[in-house]
């Protein structure tokens, strides 16, 4: 089997809308894909469930909610080269999982393939994951720029520090190698695994611009209280990104500086479209009073 699509659900209209996305996400045939779901919800809700995948869907587990410990148990039990972790309030765009699946075994290199999400108006939600000055993680650009904006000229995929755990692929074999943190209350256990395969095994995280989606993002921690990282899990990440930078590859940290370069410079670009936005408005509004002003 080739593929094994790990998610872990509670809400049962978010899952059958993202299981019904996969079915033009992907060509492959039956026998190369299962879907495993750790479930969370009550019995009642399991029974809405409705599979327009056209691929085997199984609840293969019904556990307490804990994103990595339940990915992990998923993971054991899954039969897939490949595994494909997604959240269940993600639509995926057509065509996403065999563009993942090949960019995970044609490019050099890569330990895990990242996605490009975005929310329902089109802003960003995710093209990979930077730090800032004190080593904390933020996702660049978020809910502050259109996907399709010019500014982001270069489409193509690039290599970039971390990727969120809401939508990545990674062979079966090097996740189960390190696996998910556990010691995390509600998030951070991606960035570790990112930072893991980059540090240990000086593989590097590809952003692959066409696997994509939408993110109706964290709808159902909102819904339970969970929206925010704790103390535990924003210091635990910081230290193991600094054990990162102790210990990294010279290649690794250009990667790093590359990455941050290229973001200053969007950033310049966009503040210059800014300034010259306002100047043309405020020219225009001069020009306007100018000549209302006249008397023919």
């Amino acid at each position: 089997m080739l593929l094994s699509i790990l998610v872990i659900s509670r809400t049962e209209d978010l899952l059958s809308q993202m299981l019904s996305s996969i079915s033009k996400a992907t060509c492959l045939d039956k026998e190369n894909i299962e879907i495993l779901c750790s479930w969370n919800g009550s019995q009642n809700n399991e029974r809405k469930i409705v599979n327009h995948s056209n691929y085997d869907f199984k609840i293969v587990q019904r556990e307490e909610y804990h994103f990595a410990k339940n990915i992990n148990s998923l993971a054991k039990k899954a039969s897939g080269e490949i595994l494909l972790i997604i959240n269940d309030d993600i639509i995926l765009d057509p065509q996403s999982i065999d563009n993942g699946i090949e960019a995970l075994k044609t490019k050099k290199n890569i330990g895990l393939v990242g996605g490009n999400l975005r929310y329902e108006n089109d802003l960003i939600q995710h093209i990979g994951i930077s730090y800032d000055k004190n080593n904390y993680p933020y996702h660049k650009f978020e809910n502050s720029v259109a996907v399709g904006n010019s500014i982001l000229r270069d489409n193509s995929s690039k290599l970039i520090p971390s990727a969120t755990g809401a939508l990545f692929f990674i062979k079966r074999e090097l996740f189960n190698e390190f696996g998910f943190s556990e010691k995390y209350d509600i998030s951070g256990e991606d960035i570790e695994l990112c930072l893991e395969i980059r540090g240990k095994k000086d593989l590097n995280i590809l952003f692959c611009q066409n696997v994509s989606g939408i993110h109706f993002s964290s709808k159902t921690r909102k819904k339970n209280n969970q929206d925010f990282n704790t103390l535990n899990d924003l210091e635990r990440v910081k230290n193991k990104r600094l054990e990162f930078l102790e210990n990294a590859s010279k290649e690794q940290i250009l990667l790093d500086l590359r990455d941050l370069q290229e973001e200053i410079s969007i950033i310049k670009d966009l503040y210059i479209r800014s300034k010259l936005k306002n100047f043309i408005k405020s020219s225009l509004n001069w020009i306007y009073y100018k000549f209302k002003s006249i008397k023919f």
